[in-house]
Formats: structure tokens, C-alpha cells, sequence
């Protein structure tokens, strides 16, 4: 009882750092729970139906223990502190996994309700298998939910208190900031060669899906998606080479405004920045086609497989879709919190120099737009000399109450992004208050 009332006590007092693992785990419990009544109503579709809610599973184990050692790190000194009041290391891990399982289960009862609110607006005005028991089907959802929500929290708390029963009080008062050393990029106009080549490919291969006779189609989108992989690297190698060129160029137009500072920010880690932003580029790309494809599998119009499975296989879609952009978002968030605590310092300085509050927090809610929108920049390049190309080609072979689909469905997708993006934004933004100084 102790333990819960101290749990409930740090968790309100702590409550923004937890935002992102709430929002985190909401979401994705949520989509879990849409998943698990399919598997009920959609026994057809075997063990595909079973394979999304262990595929959820296994990421939120990934990315639950990614954000729980964030919060460990973030809780530190506050942990070496009862340690050096005499608290036992025992009881100190006890304390916070009760409190990360009580916000756990709140994500959870969360998760599950909102989800099954939204399969049943989507599905009990048109039922898979005429079920009329909604009650059973909500109790028996909730269970699958649950019983994926125990393992997820089992491996979580298991792995993090055998970190926290290997630190020591001095390595939780230790809080060292990391530093990677910058190498000059001098090749990146090559890349730049290289990204315009790969692209052309890319356009011409497009060109050919559309423009070719059905015979020789399979031909381009066999080999279209290795000019499209290689033009995404090439393109952050180039730009991230670019700016670090331009940088070390030290021109007038650098000094003006806040330039230096932003510049300088992007490009502290160049070895991994460019690497990082083209993986959550092809992510970005993956989730947009799992979205267009799921919408197109649900439209009624639009008829492939029996309806069962073509409404299973629409909504497993959005599902993956709506996964890969919490992975996206939430890393990305994560990453962006660890750098403005990083850069506290830097952030005092500027305050000394004249910079008052709010100028420093405009200043780092520009960053953090300008991070969190890098990935998706050769994702909308892509989108818009492809996307207009293809919904052509659809018009063709789809019925003429489908026209332009694609562009609309891809117009859908904007709009998800925009809500995904303002929801992480005023999360990091909200986080990033308590990590911009140093504490006293």
C-alpha cells in the first residue's frame, strides 16, 4: 500500500516526462485492441489475424524499454538521492516499476477502450460474422489485450531492474553530456551526383509502370525499389554534407539571425544523422503506402479478395501504418529531449548573452520542428513526382467512381500526419520547459 500511494505521488509530480510513454502506449494498446476483436469476429483469416497483435507486442517491448531508460535516466539524481538517505536498492526498484506499471495500466485501460470504441464504429453497423454479443465481444478483447499488455510489462520490468540493480550511486549522480566528433564531408557533392541519378531512375521506372503495356510492367516494379533506396541515402548524405560544407564556408549569411546556432545543431552528429533520417525516411514511405492501401482495401467499391478478408487485410494496413508512425514520431521525440537536456548548457549561455526565455524556447521549438520534419523531406519529393503519375495509371483501371482516388487517399494521409506531428510536437515542446537550463 505504501508502495502504490508513493507510486501515485511521483507519477502526478512527474507526470510530463511520462507524456510520451503515455501517448506511446495508448496508441499503440489501442491498436492492439482493434486487432484482438478482429481475431475474434475474424476467425478466417487464421493465424495473419493472430501475427499483428504479437507483431504490436514485440515492437512496444523495443520501444517501452527504450523509453523507460530514458525515464530512469531523467529520475537519476532523484534515485541517487534515496539511495543516500538509506533507502534499499530493493525498494527503490520496487517504487518505480510500481510506478511505471500503474502508469502502464492506465495506458492500457486507456488503449483498450479507445480502441474498441473504434472497431466498433467501424464494423457493428456492418458485422463480419453477425455477432450480437458486443459485451462478450468487449470482455474478450479486453482479456487478449490484457494478457499482451502482461508479457509487454513483464519484459520491460524484468529487463529494467537488472539495470537498476546494477547502478551504482555514483554512476546515477554522474550525468555527462556525449559528444561525437565531426569529420568534414568532402564528397558530398558526389552524392549529390549519385542522389540525381538514382532519382532519375526512380522517375523513369515509375514512368514505366505507367506508361508500358501490362506486359512489361513487372519489369519496373521489380527493379524500382533499389534506385528509390539508394536515392534516399544518397540524398541526406548530400544534404547533411551540404550544410556542413556550408558551415565550415563561415559566409556572412551564417552569422544572421539564428543561423549558426540551427546549422550547427543539425549537423553536431553528421556521421549518424544522415543514416538515421534515411531510415525514418523509407519508415515515413512504408507507413504512407500501408495507408493508402488499407483505405483502398476498405473502400466498398473497391472489390479484390471475399469482403472478410479484404476488410481484415485493410484494417492489419492502417494498423501497421499507424505502428511505423509512432515508431517514427516517438524515437524521434525521444531523441530531441536527450539533446535539448544535452544542451542545457548552451541554452544558459545564450540566455546570458542576452537571449531572454522566450526567445531561447522559440529558438528550440524551431529545432525540434526542423528534426522532427528532416525524414519526411525526400518522402514528399518522392510522393509528389510519383503520386500524380500513378493516379493517372489508376484511372485507367479502376471504375470511373474511383478517379483520382490515389490522390485523395495520399491527401488522407497528409492530414493523419498533420495530427501525428502537432500531437508530438506539443508533447516535446511541453517536455522540453523542464530540460532547456540546468538545474540549480
Amino acid at each position: 500500500m505504501m508502495y502504490l500511494k508513493l507510486s501515485i505521488r511521483n507519477a502526478r509530480r512527474s507526470f510530463i516526462n511520462y507524456l510520451l510513454y503515455v501517448v506511446t502506449m495508448t496508441v499503440l494498446l489501442a491498436v492492439m485492441e482493434v486487432s484482438n476483436c478482429i481475431t475474434i469476429t475474424g476467425k478466417s483469416a487464421g493465424f495473419q489475424v493472430i501475427s499483428l497483435p504479437l507483431l504490436i507486442a514485440a515492437i512496444q517491448i523495443v520501444l517501452a524499454g527504450y523509453i523507460d531508460l530514458f525515464l530512469l535516466r531523467q529520475r537519476a539524481k532523484e534515485f541517487a538521492s534515496y539511495l543516500l538517505l538509506g533507502m534499499e536498492k530493493k525498494r527503490l526498484t520496487r517504487l518505480f516499476l510500481c510506478e511505471v506499471l500503474l502508469i502502464g495500466f492506465c495506458c492500457y485501460m486507456a488503449g483498450a477502450t479507445i480502441g474498441f470504441s473504434i472497431y466498433g464504429f467501424w464494423y457493428f453497423h456492418e458485422p463480419l460474422h453477425e455477432m450480437n454479443h458486443y459485451g462478450f465481444l468487449y470482455g474478450k478483447s479486453m482479456l487478449y489485450t490484457f494478457l499482451f499488455f502482461c508479457l509487454i510489462e513483464t519484459v520491460c520490468s524484468f529487463r529494467l531492474k537488472q539495470r537498476i540493480d546494477r547502478l551504482q550511486i555514483r554512476e546515477l549522480m554522474y550525468e555527462g553530456n556525449r559528444s561525437q566528433g565531426v569529420k568534414e564531408i568532402e564528397s558530398y557533392k558526389k552524392w549529390g551526383i549519385v542522389f540525381l541519378l538514382c532519382f532519375i531512375c526512380l522517375i523513369g521506372c515509375v514512368c514505366g509502370i505507367v506508361f508500358l503495356p501490362a506486359v512489361y510492367v513487372v519489369y519496373p516494379i521489380s527493379v524500382a525499389a533499389i534506385p528509390l533506396l539508394i536515392s534516399v541515402f544518397a540524398f541526406y548524405k548530400w544534404v547533411f554534407g551540404y550544410l556542413y560544407a556550408y558551415r565550415q564556408m563561415k559566409s556572412v549569411q551564417i552569422y544572421q539571425k539564428d543561423r549558426l546556432y540551427i546549422v550547427a545543431n543539425v549537423t553536431s552528429n553528421i556521421q549518424t544523422a544522415a543514416t538515421v533520417n534515411a531510415i525514418f525516411c523509407i519508415c515515413f514511405l512504408f507507413s504512407g503506402c500501408s495507408f493508402v492501401t488499407g483505405l483502398l482495401m476498405l473502400h466498398p467499391e473497391f472489390q479484390l479478395f471475399d469482403a472478410a478478408m479484404q476488410q481484415w487485410m485493410g484494417t492489419s494496413q492502417i494498423s501497421i501504418c499507424i505502428v511505423f508512425l509512432v515508431i517514427y514520431f516517438s524515437i524521434l521525440s525521444l531523441q530531441q529531449i536527450i539533446e535539448i537536456r544535452q544542451n542545457s548548457k548552451s541554452n544558459q549561455i545564450m540566455r546570458c548573452l542576452g537571449k531572454s526565455n522566450k526567445q531561447t524556447a522559440r529558438l528550440v521549438n524551431r529545432q525540434i520542428a526542423i528534426k522532427l520534419t528532416t525524414p519526411m523531406i525526400m518522402a514528399l519529393l518522392i510522393i509528389l513526382f510519383c503520386i500524380p503519375l500513378l493516379n493517372g495509371k489508376m484511372n485507367l483501371i479502376l471504375p470511373a467512381s474511383l478517379k483520382n482516388i490515389l490522390l485523395k487517399l495520399t491527401g488522407a494521409f497528409g492530414a493523419c500526419i498533420v495530427v501525428f506531428y502537432t500531437c508530438y510536437f506539443g508533447i516535446v515542446c511541453a517536455m522540453s520547459k523542464r530540460n532547456m537550463y540546468p538545474p540549480d
